[in-house]
């Protein structure tokens, strides 16, 4: 089929009700931060850059390796052992030039995480670790920022969106980081679909569509195909919600 000559990359888009031409403006005009751009990261930025996001703060430390290349797709298999974080911001501009992004090839922290979102309009925290996604979590309400938190692990996923001063946060619901191990198994298509179930709500979010899930833990059991989700209530002592 011939595509009628002027329309632009995101006609088909902008036909959702939720997103049109203001919606489109916004996410054009927007700022995300994400931390990880990895098997799930990825996915995530991927869409949100194909969707028109117009900027970009991403962090990931570390270097490439082979084990890595099953399911990080931003990332170049001919490039094992190189940065990662690089490699990601190529691939990222290679889907929209006009991109605007910067990253860190450092671990978030609660200074780096609070300096950012002075110019973010969202936070994502797609990190294999507790720990980031938690300073990130408490670096969003302290700035005033929405926080998107996801997460995977073998064949289940999750995604909580936390409201900048209202409702339950991530460490409502996690008041300490449990023990984790550093390998857990990990599905590429189960890290891809939580990523951009993420990049769905973000987008959302960024248009300011209705009926949001703020405050909402949403899991998928993959072998069930099996989606629930439950209001995450409010900790009176959540260290977070009191600062």
């Amino acid at each position: 089929m011939t595509v009628p000559r002027g329309r632009d990359r995101f006609h088909r888009q902008k036909l959702n009700s939720w997103i049109g031409e203001v919606g489109q403006e916004r996410l054009a005009g927007a700022s995300v931060l994400i931390t990880r751009v990895g098997g799930l990261g990825g996915p995530l930025a991927q869409s949100l850059v194909l969707a028109g996001v117009g900027r970009l703060v991403i962090h990931h430390e570390g270097t490439l390796d082979p084990e890595d290349t099953h399911r990080m797709v931003l990332m170049d298999p001919g490039r094992v052992g190189e940065p990662r974080a690089p490699q990601a911001a190529e691939s990222l501009r290679r889907i929209n030039p006009d991109l605007r992004l910067e990253y860190s090839e450092a671990r978030i922290t609660p200074d780096s995480a609070r300096a950012a979102l002075g110019t973010c309009d969202l936070a994502i925290g797609a990190a294999p670790t507790f720990e980031e996604r938690l300073t990130l979590n408490s670096a969003a309400r302290a700035t005033g920022k929405p926080y998107l938190d996801a997460a995977m692990c073998g064949d289940e996923g999750q995604v909580m969106l936390v409201h900048p001063t209202e409702g339950a946060c991530l460490e409502c619901l996690l008041a300490e980081p449990p023990p984790w191990p550093v390998d857990f198994p990990v599905v590429a298509p189960v890290s891809a679909t939580i990523g951009n179930l993420a990049a769905w709500i973000a987008l959302r979010v960024l248009t300011t569509a209705a009926d949001l899930p703020w405050g909402r833990y949403i899991h998928f059991d993959f072998p069930r195909l099996a989606l629930t989700h439950y209001t995450v209530p409010r900790r009176t002592n959540c260290g977070t919600c009191l600062d």
